[in-house]
C-alpha cells in the first residue's frame, strides 16, 4: 500500500508574478516518512540536490512511478507566505486515489533572493493596522503587558510561555531558532495534549473595561496553530481576585517571576484550578470559534462585539481546543467604572483611653473641635493667640496651628523637616513604649489671654498628617504676664528673652499620637497636669519631627482680658 506526501511550496512574503521553471518530482513510497523527514525550508534551499544525489534511485528503488512536469504555478486560492522550519511532512498530507504524492520543488536563484529580502521586511505590521477594524476607534488594548495586564495561570507552556500573548510588538519568527523544547515560537504554545481536557489560561486585564472586541493573531503558527478557541469573562472585585490567585497553583510565584517556558501543570493541578473556577461566575463572551493557520493571508482574526453583547470584565479565560499556539491576543475596550478596592484602615497606634480621647477624621461623627464647649479657645488667633517662635518651620509655620477652622490640607499646619540626627534604626523604650530618643522639634504659642484659673482642655489635631504625624508629643506651659495687667501675656519681644529662664511645667506628658485624628485631653478627666496653674504660653514639642494641623487650648480667661 503506497502513500502520497505533499509538501506546500512556502516562500515568506513572496508571491511570484510569472511562471517559473519549477520541476515537481512525484515519488511513490510505501513508507516515506519512515525514511525521510522533509521541511518546506529544506526543500526551498536543497531541492536542487534532490536532482543530483546519486543514491536517490537506490533509496527509492521500489518507486512505481516518476512524474515530471515542466512548469508549476503557485496555487491561486491560498498563497502561504510564512514557513516553519520544524513543519513535518506528515502535517501536509494529501491522498489522491489512494496513492501518496510527494512534490519536491526546484526553485530558481531569483526566487531564493526575493524570499530572503521579504523575510526581513516589516510588511506584517503595516498590514495589521490597515485591516484592523479597531484601530482609530478610540479603544484601548487592555491585554497589554505594558499597561499592566498579566497572565495568572496557564495549563501548559512547554513550547512558549503565555506571557507572549500580551506583547505589543509584532510576532517575531526566526526559522533557524531552536531551543531545548523545540522550535522557538513567539506566542503561547502548549505541547500536544495527551491528557483529557483542553488547555486554557487566565488573563488579568490592565483595567476594568467594557469589551468591544478581540483580535487574535496566529502569525507563524502554521502547522501548530490552535484549531479553535473560546473566550469567557468575569467581573471580579479585588477581594475575589485575591482569593482566586491564592487558590490557583503557582499563581503567586508567576506574578512575581513570570511564566517559564518548558513547564506545565500536572493533571491534579489543572483539576484543582477547574474546581476553583467552578465557584466563579465565568460567562461566555466568544463561543467556540475556529482559527486559521498563521500565514500572512489568514493569521489575523477580528471579533467585533455588538454594543448589546459587550460586557464589563476584569479577567478573561482563553480556552484552546484542544492545544497549539496563538501569537497575540488584543482585547479592545473602553474604560469602565473601577470598583473601589477595600484596604485596611489607617493604622492608629493608640485609641481612646485613660490618657486621652482619640477621634479619627474618618469616623462618621462630629469632631470634638466642632462641638460646643463651655470655655473659650484661648489659643485661637481670633481671640488674640499668636505663634511666637519655633525650632524648624521647613514646611509650615506655627501660626497655622491657631486657626479656628479645620485644616484644609497637609500644607495648612506646622510641619518640620525630617530630623537630620534621627537614629538609623529606631529602638523602643521598654518602660515607656516610646521611641528611645530625645530628639525633637518645638514651637511656642502665646494665648490671647492668661488662663488665670488654669487650662481646662487641650486639643491636638493631626488632620491630613497620615504618614508624617509625630511619634509622640509633649505640651508644657508657663506664665509670663504683663507687669501692668496680670490677665495679659507678656509681649512677644519681652517674652522671648524670658523663655529660657521661665518655669516650664508639664500640661500633657509625652505620649503617642495617631494619624489624621483629634486628641482631646480634659482636665476634669485627669488628663491635664497642673490644671490649676495659670498659663500664658504653651510649648509643643514633637518627637522626633513631623506635622500637626491645629493646637487648641481652652480655659477661663481673666475678666476684661479679651478687650
Amino acid at each position: 500500500r503506497t502513500r502520497t506526501h505533499r509538501i506546500p511550496f512556502c516562500i515568506p512574503h513572496f508571491k511570484p508574478t510569472h511562471h517559473t521553471s519549477i520541476s515537481p518530482i512525484k515519488i511513490e513510497s510505501p513508507s516515506l516518512l519512515a525514511q525521510n523527514s522533509f521541511s518546506s525550508e529544506s526543500l526551498l534551499h536543497r531541492s536542487s540536490l534532490l536532482h543530483t544525489q546519486t543514491n536517490l534511485s537506490e533509496r527509492f528503488e521500489k518507486m512505481s512511478e516518476t512524474k515530471l512536469s515542466s512548469e508549476l504555478a503557485m496555487p491561486t486560492d491560498v498563497v502561504p507566505t510564512t514557513t516553519e522550519k520544524g513543519m513535518k511532512s506528515s502535517e501536509s498530507l494529501t491522498s489522491i486515489n489512494g496513492v501518496d504524492e510527494f512534490h519536491a520543488l526546484a526553485v530558481t536563484e531569483d526566487h531564493a533572493e526575493a524570499a530572503e529580502e521579504a523575510k526581513h521586511s516589516d510588511s506584517t505590521c503595516t498590514a495589521r493596522h490597515e485591516t484592523s477594524p479597531f484601530v482609530g476607534q478610540g479603544y484601548t488594548n487592555v491585554a497589554s503587558a505594558a499597561e499592566g495586564s498579566r497572565i495568572l495561570f496557564a495549563t501548559d507552556e512547554w513550547f512558549a510561555a503565555a506571557d507572549n500573548l500580551l506583547k505589543d510588538e509584532e510576532p517575531h519568527f526566526d526559522p533557524d531558532a531552536y531551543c531545548e523544547q523545540g522550535k522557538v515560537m513567539d506566542g503561547w504554545e502548549s505541547r500536544r495534549r495527551r491528557e483529557a481536557g483542553h488547555d486554557f489560561c487566565i488573563i488579568k486585564l490592565s483595567e476594568r473595561a467594557q469589551i468591544m472586541g478581540f483580535e487574535v493573531d496566529t502569525a507563524h503558527f502554521t502547522g501548530n496553530h490552535v484549531p479553535a478557541i473560546s473566550i469567557q469573562y468575569a467581573d471580579m472585585s479585588p477581594e475575589q481576585e485575591t482569593r482566586m490567585v491564592l487558590g490557583l497553583p503557582g499563581s503567586v510565584e508567576r506574578l512575581i517571576h513570570g511564566g517559564i517556558q518548558g513547564t506545565g501543570h500536572s493533571p491534579e493541578e489543572v483539576k484543582a484550578a477547574q474546581d476553583l473556577f467552578s465557584g466563579q461566575e465565568w460567562k461566555d463572551l466568544l463561543s467556540k470559534t475556529n482559527l486559521s493557520p498563521g500565514y500572512e493571508e489568514t493569521r489575523l482574526h477580528f471579533f467585533p462585539l455588538p454594543q448589546a453583547s459587550s460586557k464589563v470584565a476584569t479577567h478573561l479565560r482563553l480556552n484552546y481546543f484542544p492545544d497549539g499556539g496563538v501569537a497575540r491576543i488584543r482585547v479592545w475596550s473602553v474604560p469602565s467604572e473601577l470598583v473601589a478596592r477595600k484596604v485596611n484602615g489607617l493604622y492608629s497606634p493608640i485609641k481612646t483611653g485613660r490618657t486621652c480621647s482619640v477621634v479619627s477624621h474618618k469616623e462618621d461623627t462630629i469632631m470634638p473641635s466642632c462641638q460646643s464647649y463651655p470655655y473659650p479657645e484661648l489659643s485661637a488667633a481670633v481671640n488674640g493667640g499668636m505663634g511666637v517662635m519655633c525650632s524648624n518651620k521647613h514646611y509650615g509655620e506655627p501660626w497655622h496651628l491657631i486657626q479656628s477652622n479645620l485644616g484644609r490640607d497637609m500644607g495648612d499646619g506646622w510641619e518640620t523637616a525630617r530630623h537630620p540626627d534621627r537614629p538609623g534604626v529606631l529602638e523602643q523604650n521598654k518602660e515607656t513604649g516610646l521611641v528611645d530618643s530625645d530628639l525633637s522639634d518645638w514651637c511656642v504659642l502665646q494665648l490671647g489671654s492668661v488662663a488665670s484659673s488654669g487650662v481646662t482642655r487641650i486639643l491636638l489635631d493631626t488632620k491630613h498628617f497620615r504618614g508624617n504625624y509625630p511619634e509622640s508629643v509633649l505640651v508644657e506651659g508657663c506664665c509670663l504676664t504683663a507687669s501692668d495687667d496680670p490677665t495679659l501675656p507678656l509681649s512677644p519681644k519681652l517674652a522671648v528673652k524670658e523663655f529660657e529662664s521661665a518655669e516650664w511645667f508639664t500640661l500633657v506628658p509625652r505620649g503617642r499620637m495617631a494619624p489624621d485624628s483629634e486628641h482631646v485631653y480634659d482636665a476634669d478627666k485627669g488628663q491635664v497636669a497642673n490644671a490649676d496653674r495659670p498659663v500664658s504660653h504653651v510649648r509643643l514639642s514633637i518627637f522626633p519631627d513631623g506635622g500637626v494641623s491645629r493646637v487648641r487650648v481652652y480655659g477661663a480667661a481673666g475678666e476684661g482680658s479679651f478687650e
